[in-house]
C-alpha cells in the first residue's frame, strides 16, 4: 500500500490510512474471489495496484464534482468506479455489469468496504434506457469496455446537461477517436478532448477522452 499512496500522491490524490485499508481489503477480496472466479487476468492479478487501482485513479482529476452521480458501465470487477469511490467518498456510484458472478463480487466488496451511496445495476446498458435514468447522472465513465461511438448516445441519454463522458482508453485510438469526434455534436456533446496519462509506477500509458454534454 505504500507504493499506492506514493503513486496516488503524484496523481494529486492524498489517501488517508482508512482509505489505504479499504484498498488493501479490496485487493484481498479480488485475490480471494479470483482464485475461483475469473474476475481479472492472472497477469494483472500480480499487479493489482498499478494495473487496476492506479490506472483507475488516473481519471480522478477529470471528475469536476466530488459528490457527482457517476455511472460506470461495463465495470467488471469494479474498475474504475470503486477506486474512484474510495478516493472520493462523496461520489454517488452506480456500477453497471451483466455478468452474474461479477455482480455478486461487486455487492460483496461494497459491503466489505462499507461504501455508502454505491449501487450495483445487474443489467445491460441498453435495458437501462428508461425514464428513471434519463438525465440522471453527472458522469458516465468506462474503462476500455465500449467504443466511443457506442458511448456517445448512452451519454446523451444518461447525462444531465453539463455532464461529462469519461473514457479510459489505450494508446492506439486514432480511428476510434476520429469516429467519436465526428459523432459528438450529433449526440449533443461539445468537442471531445484526449489527454495522455502516464503512470510512473508502471509501464501503463493511456489516453483519457473527455466530452461534455451541452444539450
Amino acid at each position: 500500500m505504500r507504493n499506492l499512496a506514493q503513486s496516488a500522491y503524484k496523481l494529486g490524490i492524498e489517501l488517508s490510512a482508512g482509505q489505504l485499508d479499504q484498498f488493501s481489503a479490496y485487493q484481498q477480496e479480488l485475490l480471494r474471489w479470483n482464485a475461483k472466479t475469473n474476475l481479472i487476468s492472472e497477469k494483472s492479478a500480480q499487479e493489482i495496484v498499478s494495473r487496476h487501482f492506479l490506472d483507475s485513479l488516473t481519471a480522478f482529476n477529470f471528475i469536476a464534482k466530488p459528490d457527482a452521480r457517476i455511472v460506470d458501465i461495463g465495470c467488471g470487477a469494479g474498475f474504475p468506479g470503486i477506486p474512484l469511490k474510495i478516493a472520493s467518498p462523496d461520489l454517488k456510484l452506480y456500477l453497471v455489469e451483466t455478468n452474474r458472478k461479477k455482480v455478486s463480487f461487486l455487492k460483496n466488496v461494497i459491503r466489505a468496504l462499507h461504501l455508502p451511496d454505491a449501487f450495483v445495476l445487474h443489467d445491460r446498458v441498453e435495458n437501462l434506457l428508461v425514464d428513471q435514468w434519463k438525465d440522471f447522472f453527472d458522469v458516465l465513465i468506462s474503462r476500455a469496455a465500449f467504443k466511443l461511438p457506442d458511448m456517445l448516445p448512452w451519454g446523451a441519454f444518461f447525462l444531465a446537461t453539463g455532464g461529462q463522458l469519461v473514457a479510459l482508453k489505450g494508446r492506439d485510438l486514432d480511428r476510434e477517436f476520429s469516429q467519436g469526434a465526428a459523432a459528438a455534436a450529433r449526440h449533443g456533446f461539445s468537442k471531445l478532448f484526449q489527454y495522455d496519462v502516464n503512470q510512473e509506477a508502471s509501464d501503463i500509458t493511456r489516453k483519457i477522452i473527455i466530452g461534455q454534454k451541452t444539450k
